[in-house]
């Protein structure tokens, strides 16, 4: 009939997109169809509950079918859990069925689940490359931008198209965010007699300071360094450098520029050259310098600064265990390079871990809403903030659930907020909950780390970067970064394009436009 043409279109983009057949009789087909295009937007109403005092929003455009969702994760599982416990009080008639994977084998089983017909219907996924090259999250554009939540999330989200892959389609959301962080620790500069560096310290400003604190010949006989590193510098300074910059190595959002990224790599280098980055554990510098083999510099009381994880503090520095310590650790933005760009809230490089819901979900608006409530949601922050105050809750270790790879919001939402640094405070003087609050007011504008955020980025680390050892080599002094430069910009470049074309092109998810598909093509042939 000419009024259900409109919904064979859509059938048959379906198809096209997702390479997968609907199959059921007609009136049946035409009837989820129809339904599919009215429900295709989030419409924003909802009614209000209270469950143990907390009051949620509950979408009037959630199906009232008995319907099961399967999500799929390598989240913490028993906070996972605890939110699928909430989310099914909301939405009764909502089974969650929760499966938990470690990261080490967590895409070959979902590869697995999805040839066995057993794909799940909202997934992690931190390799975009994975989950775009086996097309496994569809596109949820829609849900997204009418959604009235998405407008209070951290502004490079939406501004850089985070989980959008250089199209213009939205195939991810960010699901845990662990914002970039330098740590210093003030009882070194006290010790050292080294002043404090201003909170809106610039890059060249961190670089005095490790300089300033490494004194290799101390009153005490032990060493101390300016450094201690768990992520490079170079992966910041890539960041840093311009406010344009919307991924690793220089990416701006279509294509790559490495000059950058080789300051930073350099200087890196040099610091380790000239001996002011502290040991690292399992090595015998380190055994030499603290006396065990497997000694972490973080426990020395030696390191003016660390380039931890954003869940280092919580999972070790505020444990009981680490009390015995001398250390008053104290939370830093990481610097930007100008000045002008440092004396205001800038980009600085996050971890964000993504999600998206499958190309095979009979139920996506329901689906979308899960993903949310444990993501960026208000509604699941509010669960996982009542959570994480209660410290009766453990993992399966016996360590409370807050000290066990804790994210932080990326939601802007100042209730959120006000309540989760109110938790992650507790116990902290007057002082101390001032630098965390100034701290975490300036980390909102994230760009997470290239391979779970730009499309080609880890197959070109992985069968290049990687493969020729560039960053031991310029470690060694055997090359300087300089030489990488336009070679590894050029690599760069080549595995993009190329990657765009496959993943979106008309042998993907086909959303590229004519010109797009051309742009890409002549940077692939360019850069071969």
């Amino acid at each position: 009939p000419e009024r259900d043409l409109p919904y064979v279109k859509i059938m048959l983009d379906h198809y096209h997109t997702n390479h997968t057949y609907l199959e059921c009789d007609e009136n049946t087909l035409f009837s989820a169809l129809r339904d599919a295009v009215d429900a295709k937007d989030v419409s924003g109403k909802y009614d209000e509950t209270t469950i143990d005092g907390i009051k949620y929003k509950k979408a009037k455009d959630i199906t009232s079918d008995k319907i099961e969702l399967t999500y799929y994760h390598f989240d913490q599982d028993e906070t996972v859990k605890y939110l699928a416990k909430r989310f099914m009080k909301i939405y009764p008639n909502i089974k969650v069925n929760v499966k938990y994977q470690n990261v080490a084998k967590y895409n070959d089983s979902l590869l697995t689940m999805v040839s066995n017909k057993e794909a799940p219907d909202v997934i992690m996924f931190s390799d975009a490359d994975f989950a775009l090259n086996n097309r496994l999250v569809m596109d949820i554009s829609s849900y997204w931008n009418s959604d009235p939540e998405t407008k209070e999330v951290a502004s490079t989200v939406n501004d850089c198209g985070l989980g959008c892959y250089g199209t213009e389609k939205r195939y991810a959301v960010p699901v845990k965010f662990f914002p970039g962080v330098m740590y210093v620790d003030r009882n070194v500069l006290s010790t050292l007699n080294v002043k404090a560096p201003s909170r809106n310290w610039t890059w060249d400003d961190m670089i005095k300071l490790i300089k300033d604190t490494t004194v290799k010949k101390s009153s005490d006989g032990m060493a101390y360094y300016g450094c201690g590193y768990y992520n490079r510098l170079d992966s910041y300074y890539g960041i840093a450098a311009k406010q344009t910059v919307q991924g690793e190595f220089g990416f701006d959002g279509t294509q790559f520029d490495l000059t950058a990224w080789a300051k930073g790599e350099q200087q890196f280098a040099e610091l380790k050259q000239g001996g002011y980055i502290a040991p690292q554990t399992q090595t015998l510098d380190m055994e030499s310098w603290m006396g065990d083999f497997d000694a972490w510099c973080g426990a020395s009381s030696h390191v003016a600064l660390f380039t931890e994880a954003f869940w280092t503090y919580q999972g070790t520095w505020a444990t009981k265990a680490f009390q015995k310590y001398n250390l008053d650790i104290v939370p830093y933005v990481i610097p930007a390079v100008s000045k002008e760009d440092a004396s205001k809230d800038h980009h600085s490089i996050a971890t964000i871990d993504f999600g998206g819901v499958t190309t095979s979900c009979k139920y996506p608006r329901e689906a979308y809403e899960l993903l949310k409530f444990m993501s960026f949601g208000q509604d699941g922050w509010k669960t996982r903030i009542e959570l994480y105050n209660d410290e009766s809750q453990k993992n399966s270790k016996g360590l409370a659930l807050k000290y066990d790879v804790m994210p932080a919001p990326i939601t802007t939402n100042s209730d959120i907020w006000n309540d989760y640094i109110k938790m992650y405070c507790k116990g902290m003087d007057d002082e101390h909950v001032k630098l965390w609050k100034e701290y975490f007011a300036s980390c909102m504008q994230p760009i997470p780390y290239g391979w779970t955020s730009i499309a080609g980025y880890w197959n070109y680390c992985n069968e290049y970067f990687n493969k020729i050892d560039i960053h031991n080599k310029v470690d060694s002094g055997e090359k300087k970064a300089a030489d990488y430069i336009d070679e590894a910009t050029r690599k760069a470049n080549w595995y993009h394009a190329k990657a765009m074309l496959k993943y979106f092109g008309k042998s993907g998810y086909n959303v590229l436009s004519d010109a797009d598909i051309a742009k890409y093509e002549k940077m692939e042939k360019a850069n071969k």
